[in-house]
């Protein structure tokens, strides 16, 4: 209780002495850029040679963002705007005195490009809050996203917009023309939008911007100047469809074991669908799929997961990476929230998508909306035999855009799932906001009853397996006016819906069909600004709280409290160009508070070179604590052993031709009871070389050896918990081979070796009692029993991506993947204890070449 009083009443003492919130006066907000009405057609060549450019007003008063805040930009930028009944152009002309030495470095559409480039960003809402991103390199190559939520930022966005660069004996030239149906902005006689330009010039490190605005500040959007002079324009209610064509060939091994990789089958297939956006209004916007495809997205990196929590993975998929910002979980862009509603990557991963649609917009000024529903379905061929496979061609109407052969059908038919997420925040001030959050995932078929349980897991009905819910949370991000200042946080509840009657989870709580969880997390503190920093963070969830129906919640039952304080001087200090220096501790308990689960230390600092390379340090210490989730749904405590890490990392200059990053690191958990004390090790190093600007290819190796002093390996017969000391170590080995040919024309490779390895030294046992008394590492005793937990695996991903937008916005992609795994262990042979891709290419393996047509069309 004294804990929870000492954390409420820090915070209670923030919110007091945060300046009141209020309108704030920002440099940008007297920076008025006028615009000009086209009186003829725009060509967007690059060239700015229409007349019309010459009558536009011009802006040249930039200055430095980085790395001398405030100074007079070191190359001098002249911006003009014009605009007609379908566009608004932008003209910008980036002078240089060394015009050879300008990066027209190419990269594929919305690459993270190390080259010269100017980025467009427009408020048509001037709400302050958000704001377009229209990026154009020297090169050519484009990119879009979305300023969100003031300071952040999220390449996710995309836009279908012309943009050209041109050369000139004394710099270069960007042209754009955005059309204005791809804007959002309320009907008004005159508008009158947030707008900035910046402009990069890497070759001298150097960031500028039409507005005072250096990376201190902690905000982006409410510190733009002011494009005015729009007259009699409106937002069009244009409806854009953009239908595919896929034809499938693949070769899938015809046995689920993997121990027989061999006959494979030809499985060829096609598939078409449709994505469409439209304005529902001037301020909100629909889009829908039908059959979405993502054959071209690159397959998740492969990873080692031996903790008890699940990996999350960044989505990648268009059409939930859109707009995905506003369904978020506050505070989500510093990190991974502890409790996030909405997690795309549920939908769709096992089950293929029927149908999906989401709204986005604003309701009234200030406030902003966003609805998503999905439906999920697929047919399955109960009863199929894999020794006798149907290989006849079906239609089925459980998924009626899709032709194949049955036997790629799953055995068993999936359960028809509804995934439903509604949000809506409002703006409170100049730049904070309230909100809410509602989400829930249903079965629309199948279904589970108690009975249904004593049977094997194969026999099991689909929907004893799934997980559905509903989840409901209140959020608040609230911030001083200069934006350094902030608290915000979520209040959170969930209910378990369907599914089985009762199921385990990990740490022993039975959560049944109805039950409700609680849980809230709260941060606050001084986020912006030089000089010193701060912030304090608690999270509650209770033992019930279960959110990963639709969301991403790492763990539950547990009380959690959090301080830092940190020294930021981003502009850098003296010589340096950056430094950052971190300082941090912690301390969970579960959610009544009667037991420990660990205590933390933790520094980290680095700095930025004048070379602009950076270095730092970090070390760590984890000190007592138990952890009730190793002893897998037993409920029963384990006593975690104290450890320590140290690490280095650094990473050379990006600008550069040939690039260095990397880290390592070394942990030491200590003797406990009868596991003696160990080193670990780690690292990762990422090559990158541009030998031509066209071509970029990038290594990462990444290499760990962990020992664990007492894992859980099994519960025996008699109720005795059978744990071992484990060694692991895995091996990761990835190539990724860009080739552009034309910034609309691209070939990109990746692949992937990955090896792993555990093997357990020794045996120990424990038991506990029926009240699930804690276990002491001291209590083990070495075991008789040998667990036969060993294992071995290797893998490959291997993918080919030949992507040409032959028009604006339609695109013809070509791809190739092989996804390889090693044959598994034989019955009663020892894993191998070796990195070395032991019997990887002789296991089973699936190549699948695809060839997807899409075609933009605009009404």
């Amino acid at each position: 209780m004294f804990r929870q009083w000492a954390v409420s009443s820090a915070l209670c003492a923030l919110l007091a002495s945060l300046p009141a919130l209020a309108a704030v006066e920002g440099p940008g907000v007297n920076l008025f850029v006028q615009t000009a009405r086209a009186q003829g057609p725009i060509a967007v060549d690059g060239q700015l040679d229409e007349a019309d450019w010459a009558r536009a007003p011009a802006f040249d008063a930039f200055v430095q963002r980085y790395p001398d805040a405030g100074r007079a930009p070191s190359e001098r930028t002249e911006v003009r705007i014009l605009y007609d009944a379908e566009n608004v152009y932008f003209g910008i002309t980036c002078y240089d005195s060394h015009p050879e030495l300008i990066s027209r470095r190419l990269g594929r559409r919305d690459s993270d490009l190390f080259a010269d480039a100017v980025q467009v960003m427009l408020d048509p809402t001037h709400d302050h809050r958000t704001a377009y991103s229209f990026y154009l390199s020297a090169g050519g190559v484009q990119g879009d996203g979305l300023f969100y939520d003031d300071r952040f930022y999220t390449p996710d966005w995309d836009g279908v917009w012309a943009g050209a660069s041109g050369s000139r004996p004394d710099g270069w030239t960007a042209e754009y023309a955005i059309p204005l149906s791809q804007l959002r902005f309320p009907s008004a006689p005159i508008q009158t939008w947030g707008f900035s330009v910046r402009r990069d010039i890497p070759r001298k490190n150097e960031e500028i911007e039409m507005v005072d605005n250096p990376r201190t500040t902690n905000a982006n959007v409410s510190r733009m100047g002011h494009l005015r002079g729009l007259e009699g324009v409106s937002s069009r209610n244009a409806v854009e469809l953009l239908p595919y064509v896929a034809a499938r060939a693949g070769l899938q091994p015809q046995f689920s074991d993997a121990a027989q990789p061999h006959p494979r089958l030809f499985n060829p297939a096609m598939d078409v669908g449709l994505d469409l956006r439209t304005a529902l209004t001037s301020d909100l916007t629909l889009n829908a799929t039908v059959n979405p495809d993502f054959g071209q997205v690159e397959a998740d990196s492969l990873q080692l997961n031996l903790s008890t929590f699940e990996t999350f993975f960044q989505e990648k998929r268009p059409f939930f990476t859109q707009g995905l910002e506003l369904f978020q979980a506050v505070g989500s862009e510093t990190g991974r929230p502890p409790q996030s509603l909405f997690y795309s990557r549920r939908i769709g991963l096992q089950t293929p998508i029927l149908a999906a649609g989401k709204v986005t917009g604003t309701v009234s000024k200030g406030v902003e909306v966003g609805l998503l529903d999905a439906y999920v379905m697929g047919p399955g061929l109960e009863g199929a035999s894999e020794e006798a496979p149907d290989r006849r061609p079906g239609f089925h109407p459980e998924r009626p855009f899709h032709l194949g052969l049955n036997n790629e059908l799953p055995g068993r038919t999936p359960v028809s799932t509804n995934y439903l997420a509604a949000v809506a925040r409002a703006s409170v001030g100049k730049n904070s906001r309230v909100g809410g959050t509602f989400t829930s995932a249903l079965p629309m078929s199948g279904g589970c009853t108690a009975d249904d349980l004593v049977l094997d897991e194969d026999l099991q009905p689909l929907a004893c397996l799934g997980r559905y819910g509903n989840a409901g949370a209140l959020d608040f991000n609230f911030k001083s006016p200069d934006s350094a200042y902030g608290v915000l946080g979520q209040v959170a509840a969930s209910q378990a819906v369907a599914g089985p009657p009762a199921r385990t989870l990990r740490d022993g709580t039975v959560l049944s069909r109805g039950d409700v969880g609680a849980g809230t997390y709260v941060r606050a503190g001084k986020f912006g600004g030089e000089g010193f920093r701060f912030d304090v963070g608690y999270d509650y969830a209770s033992p019930r709280l279960d959110l990963n129906a639709t969301g991403f919640q790492r763990i539950q039952n547990i009380h959690s409290a959090r301080a830092a304080v940190r020294y930021a001087r981003p502009n850098g200090i003296g010589k340096l160009k950056g430094l950052q220096l971190n300082f941090g501790g912690g301390s969970d308990w579960t959610a009544d508070g009667q037991l420990n689960r660990g205590s933390f230390l933790n520094f980290n600092g680095n700095v930025t070179l004048p070379s602009f390379d950076l270095v730092g340090v970090e070390t760590g210490l984890n000190v007592g604590g138990y952890d009730i989730r190793e002893i897998d749904s037993a409920g029963v405590p384990l006593q975690n052993p104290k450890s320590a890490f140290w690490a280095a990392f650094a990473e050379t200059n990006p600008n550069r031709a040939v690039s260095l990053a990397g880290n390592v690191a070394l942990g030491y958990h200590y003797a406990a009871g009868p596991s003696p004390g160990a080193w670990g090790w780690g690292g990762e190093l990422t090559l990158k070389l541009r030998p031509h600007p066209a071509v970029e290819t990038q290594i990462t190796v990444a290499d760990d050896g962990t020992p664990h002093a007492a894992r859980y390996v099994d519960t025996l017969s008699d109720g005795r918990f059978l744990f071992g000391q484990l060694d692991s170590q895995f091996l990761s080995v990835t190539l990724r081979q860009s080739w552009v040919i034309t910034p609309r024309l691209t070939l990109q490779g990746y692949a992937q070796v990955f090896t792993d390895y555990g093997h357990y030294n020794a045996y120990y046992e424990a038991t506990s009692d029926a009240a699930r008394r804690p276990i002491r590492l001291g209590e083990l005793a070495p075991s008789a029993v040998n667990g036969d937990a060993d294992f071995y695996d290797a893998a490959l991903n291997l993918s080919a991506v030949l992507r040409w937008e032959y028009r604006l916005g339609s695109t013809l992609f070509l791809v190739y993947t092989r996804a390889q795994q090693g044959l598994p262990t034989a019955e009663g042979a020892q894993p191998y204890a070796t990195l070395a891709p032991k019997d990887l290419f002789a296991g089973p393996a699936n190549d699948v070449l695809l060839l997807k047509w899409t075609y933009y069309w605009d009404a």
